[in-house]
C-alpha cells in the first residue's frame, strides 16, 4: 500500500466537509438537500424570532346571548376597544382580565344580533374601535422569542493494522483511505438521523441537538392508522398557511419514506413528474391548494410519517472550525490511526412554518 500519510501530517486537520456532501444522496437525503450553512460560534446556538400578536382564540364554555363575560383559551390577542367577531355577531371588548382569561364585552355591537355562543366557538379580532380626535392608545409590544439548539459531536476512528495495509485486497488500492471513506458515510448517516430524530439533551460534556421531529409542535396531525390521502396533505398545508407559514414565501418540500412515497404516486393527477435538467434527474412534485411541493424520498424517516419543510428556514450549521475533518494520528504500534470528526447543530426557524403527519398506515 502506498504511504499517503507521513509524519508531517500528524495532528493536522484536513476538511472533508465537501467529501461528505458528495456521498450517496439516497442515504442522506436531508443533509444533501440542505448542505452546510455558515458556522456558529457557541455550543448553544441561539437565534431570535419575531411573531405578530395572534388574532383569534376559542371560547371556553358556552355563553348566553345576554352574558357580557366571555372566557377564552388564549387571552393574548385581545385588548380594550377591539371589535371581535363570534359567528355573525360583533362584540366590543371593554375590559381584559389576563389572570382569568375573561373578556368583558358589549354584545350586538354595530347593530349585529347577539346570539348564544357555543363552547369552543372561534373568537376573532377584527379591528380596533377608531374614534376621531382620541389620544394615542396604549402601545403593546411582543418581545422577540429566543430559540436555541445544541451542537452535537460526530466522530469515529480509523485503525488499520500493518498486516491489513500490507496484504492485497480485491478492489482496494489503499486500505486506510477506503476505511476513511466508510467512516465518513457512517458519520453522515448519524448526522442525518440526528437532524430528523434528535432529542435536545445535555449532560456535562455530552450534548445532543433537537431534530425536526421534536421541534415541530404546532402543525402535527395524527392520522390514526389511516392511509395517506391528498386531503391529509392539503389539511396539513392549510394549518401552515393559517399560522402564517407561507406569508414570507419559502421553499417548501414534502419529505416522505418509501411507503408514503408510493401512496403519493397513487394520487395520479395530483403528482407532476418533470425533467429537472439543472440536476439531471427527474423530480416529483405534489400540487396542493397552497402551492407546488417537491417530493423528497428519505428512508431515514419512520414509515408512518410525512413532513412539509421550508428549506429556507432550515440550516445545518457547523461549530466554527469544527466542520467534518480528518486528522491523521500517526503510527501507533503496528497500526496506522486517524479520526474523522465534526460538530453540528440544526437551526430550525419558525416551527409553525413546517408540519408533520404521523400515524399513517
Amino acid at each position: 500500500m502506498p504511504k499517503i500519510y507521513n509524519s508531517d501530517l500528524i495532528g493536522k486537520k484536513l476538511s472533508v466537509a465537501d467529501e461528505i456532501l458528495l456521498l450517496n444522496p439516497h442515504q442522506t437525503p436531508l443533509l444533501n438537500l440542505l448542505g452546510f450553512a455558515d458556522p456558529v460560534t457557541q455550543v448553544e446556538h441561539s437565534w431570535y424570532e419575531d411573531e405578530l400578536f395572534g388574532d383569534e382564540s376559542t371560547v371556553s364554555g358556552a355563553v348566553t346571548n345576554s352574558a357580557t363575560a366571555v372566557v377564552v383559551t388564549d387571552v393574548e390577542p385581545f385588548r380594550v376597544n377591539q371589535v371581535v367577531k363570534i359567528g355573525e355577531e360583533l362584540l366590543l371588548v371593554t375590559a381584559v382580565n389576563v389572570g382569568s382569561k375573561t373578556l368583558t364585552v358589549t354584545r350586538g355591537y354595530a347593530g349585529t344580533t347577539a346570539a348564544a355562543i357555543v363552547d369552543q366557538a372561534k373568537i376573532e379580532v377584527q379591528f380596533v374601535e377608531g374614534q376621531e380626535g382620541r389620544d394615542a392608545r396604549d402601545a403593546r409590544n411582543k418581545p422577540r422569542a429566543r430559540k436555541a439548539n445544541l451542537t452535537q459531536i460526530f466522530d469515529d476512528t480509523i485503525d488499520i493494522s500493518g498486516t491489513a495495509a500490507a496484504v492485497e485486497q480485491y478492489g482496494i488500492d489503499n486500505a486506510y483511505e477506503y476505511e476513511k471513506q466508510k467512516k465518513q458515510l457512517e458519520l453522515a448517516l448519524q448526522l442525518e438521523k440526528a437532524l430528523i430524530g434528535g432529542i435536545k439533551y445535555e449532560n456535562g460534556n455530552v450534548r445532543q441537538m433537537a431534530g425536526i421531529r421534536s421541534l415541530i409542535t404546532s402543525n402535527v396531525t395524527t392520522a390514526g392508522s389511516q392511509p395517506l390521502t391528498e386531503s391529509m396533505i392539503n389539511d396539513l398545508a392549510q394549518k401552515i398557511f393559517e399560522k402564517g407559514g407561507f406569508s414570507d414565501g419559502g421553499d417548501f418540500v414534502i419529505m416522505v419514506p418509501a411507503k408514503q412515497k408510493r401512496a403519493i404516486s397513487s394520487f395520479g393527477e395530483k403528482k407532476l413528474d418533470r425533467q429537472d435538467n439543472g440536476r439531471g434527474s427527474v423530480a416529483d412534485y405534489f400540487i396542493s391548494d397552497f402551492g407546488q411541493f417537491e417530493i423528497v424520498l428519505n428512508n431515514n424517516l419512520q414509515s408512518d410519517e410525512l413532513y412539509i419543510l421550508d428549506k429556507n428556514r432550515t440550516k445545518v450549521r457547523p461549530l466554527n472550525n469544527r466542520e467534518f475533518f480528518h486528522k491523521y494520528l500517526g503510527e501507533v504500534g503496528d497500526s496506522t490511526k486517524g479520526m474523522v470528526l465534526g460538530e453540528y447543530t440544526l437551526e430550525f426557524k419558525q416551527e409553525k412554518a413546517h408540519g408533520r403527519l404521523k400515524g399513517l398506515s
